[in-house]
């Protein structure tokens, strides 16, 4: 009982048309016919009889085919039929006026040839007018085209199968079957089929692969037709597809949100690339170009609210979101957000995120956040941070963070900086360069700190300094030096080198509360350094101080056991609170790199 209601409740949700029966008739009358078939497929039908010949012989063999196809075959496009509850009402076709009708309708299923299988999700629809549909769960498919085109070439796509292309002749309802093969060398090769260049009937520009074309007559009802110093070189194709996977799914959740499921499946079954000079849409389905609008490079693009193409080649303005599967060539401005599939060149500015896949050749701008896939030429602007899986060749400049895979010329300029490899200098409150950047942990000592440690990072023409400075409980000295700087270092020859530093430092004295400290030091040093191993090194040089601020007595020149400073302007007493002098720093670092 439990299968016969489940078989029972298949059968129920079943479309009528689309119910399939088998069926022998052999010079019978056409209601006795209907009849038959109704009791087969479980419903009745519903006709006048003063307008169609229910007397008339007919005869049919079908062996499981659909209701559709059995009455196309028996009323050869004279009678329409269509469902309503459990009936299907049919209605013959009036006579032609002597003027032409402004539509005609294409009807029909999509097989596969081999296996006879009809195959939904594949997609139907003509260049000129941008006319498409999609088949139905049953491979059953209806496309509504203009009968004033001068001539009609419908497009079938389906993903893994070879596109054909039909011509059609007449400007009537037609039934018409379409057969598609599998693709069965596209696994094989991964390459698409070789592109051809045409024009439509409204001279539209097409670029479409080369596929099966076949024409169809009047009378035919089935048409069958680099690496550098042995340092590990990173992989851009690797980091690039792991982007695409993010992209994808971003793309995915867009399409999703905003486009038809129809547009979905046709960016997945179409390569063929159409071209419109201008598209307006509110939203990717509802526009100019419709449910075809991610197959379509547009010259100019204006979306109210989103919009959704394959390509821009001038310019594209959306107030909140533009998603674009391939190029963008010109400008292309966004309230919130682009997302590009392939390379930008030109102008690029959004509110919120700017994410494209490829390249971008020019301007970059966005008050949040760039991510370019692959390399940059140009300028780059972000609020928050600019992300470069490639190469740069231009500037970064954010308020937040840049990073960058190889900067081969131009610079970062931002509060961090990160990049791979970098043939100039970055600027910012912190640089890092991993590969061939400058690094040193040095410990020292001077006549101001007995204890000092500092990291340097950056370049060896530009790098940052941070760095700490001890005494313990010493009476008369500080609890803590705290100070950041810049520096640079030039490299001498035979492990030697020279490097130049400034710093200003926040003084704390013992017992003293942070919001109470008022001391700050400035200091200039030039230092020696010589190398004793790949990473070991000591360095000495002198340095010019400035202490200023509210204490006094912070220096007991008298009981200095470390090095004497060479006063400038006299030497301290508890009457002054800011005094200079040239003292020395020495001590030892651990390298990143060999000059």
């Amino acid at each position: 009982m439990l299968c016969l209601m489940c078989i029972a409740c298949i059968t129920n949700g079943q479309d009528l048309l689309e119910r399939r029966i088998s069926l022998n008739v052999t010079n019978r009358p056409l209601d006795e016919t209907l009849q038959k078939i109704g009791d087969l497929g479980g419903f009745s039908f519903s006709y006048s009889p003063d307008m169609i010949d229910v007397k008339g012989k007919v005869s049919i063999q079908a062996n499981n085919q659909s209701v559709r196809e059995i009455l196309t075959a028996i009323f050869k496009d004279k009678v329409t039929f269509k469902e309503r509850r459990k009936y299907i009402i049919l209605q013959k076709v009036d006579a032609p006026a002597e003027e032409k009708p402004e539509n005609f309708n294409l009807n029909g299923y999509i097989i596969d040839t081999k296996t006879g299988k009809k195959l939904a999700n594949a997609s139907i629809y003509e260049a000129a007018t941008l006319a498409s549909t999609v088949s139905n769960q049953y491979g059953y498919y209806k496309i509504r085209l203009p009968a004033s085109l001068t001539a009609v070439r419908l497009e079938v796509r389906k993903e893994d199968y070879i596109g054909k292309t039909i011509s059609i002749a007449s400007r009537e309802d037609k039934y018409l079957q379409i057969k598609l093969s599998p693709d069965t060398l596209k696994p094989l090769s991964g390459k698409s089929a070789r592109a051809v260049s045409r024009k439509d009937s409204l001279h539209h520009k097409v670029a479409i692969p080369q596929f099966e074309a076949v024409a169809v007559a009047d009378s035919e009802a089935d048409t069958i037709p680099e690496k550098t110093g042995g340092r590990p070189e990173f992989n851009v194709a690797r980091e690039s597809e792991k982007f695409k996977t993010t992209y994808r799914k971003v793309q995915s959740r867009f399409v999703s949100a905003f486009a038809s499921a129809k547009q979905a499946i046709h960016t997945r079954n179409i390569e063929d690339t159409l071209y419109r000079h201008f598209q307006a849409s509110i939203l990717p389905f509802l526009g100019t170009n419709h449910e075809l609008s991610g197959n379509i490079v547009n010259d100019y693009s204006i979306n109210l609210i989103a919009g959704y193409s394959l390509g821009v080649n001038k310019l594209e303005v959306g107030s909140l979101l533009n998603v674009v599967r391939g190029n963008v060539n010109g400008f292309q401005l966004a309230g919130v957000s682009n997302i590009v599939g392939k390379d930008v060149s030109g102008f690029q500015y959004a509110n919120f995120l700017n994410l494209t896949l490829g390249s971008v050749n020019g301007f970059q701008g966005t008050n949040f956040i760039n991510y370019v896939g692959k390399n940059f030429k140009g300028f780059q602007v972000a609020g928050v941070g600019n992300v470069i899986v490639g190469n740069l060749e231009g500037y970064q400049l954010s308020l937040g963070y840049n990073y960058a895979n190889t900067v081969r010329s131009g610079h970062q300029i931002g509060f961090v900086n990160y990049a791979e490899s970098s043939a100039t200098a970055p600027f910012g409150i912190l640089s890092y360069v991993r590969l061939d950047g400058y690094r040193r942990y040095e410990f020292s000592t001077d006549e101001f700190n007995y204890f000092g440690t500092a990291f340097k990072t950056g370049v060896s023409r530009f790098y940052n300094i941070f760095n700490l400075g001890f005494n313990g409980l010493l009476d008369n000295k500080p609890l803590v030096t705290l100070g950041y700087g810049l520096g640079t270092a030039q490299a001498l020859g035979k492990g030697w080198a020279l490097n130049a530093d400034f710093t200003a430092n926040l003084v704390i004295l013992k017992d003293q509360k942070i919001e109470d400290v008022g001391i700050g030091l400035f200091r200039g040093t030039i230092a020696i350094e010589k190398k004793l191993g790949k990473t070991f090194a000591l360095f000495a040089g002198p340095s010019v101080n400035l202490l200023a601020g509210d204490q006094s007595g912070l220096m007991d020149t008298d009981k200095s056991a470390s090095f004497k400073p060479i006063w400038i302007g006299g030497k301290p007493n508890n009457s002054r609170t800011e005094y200079g002098w040239v003292g020395v720093q020495a001590g030892i670092r651990f390298c990143n790199i060999s000059y």
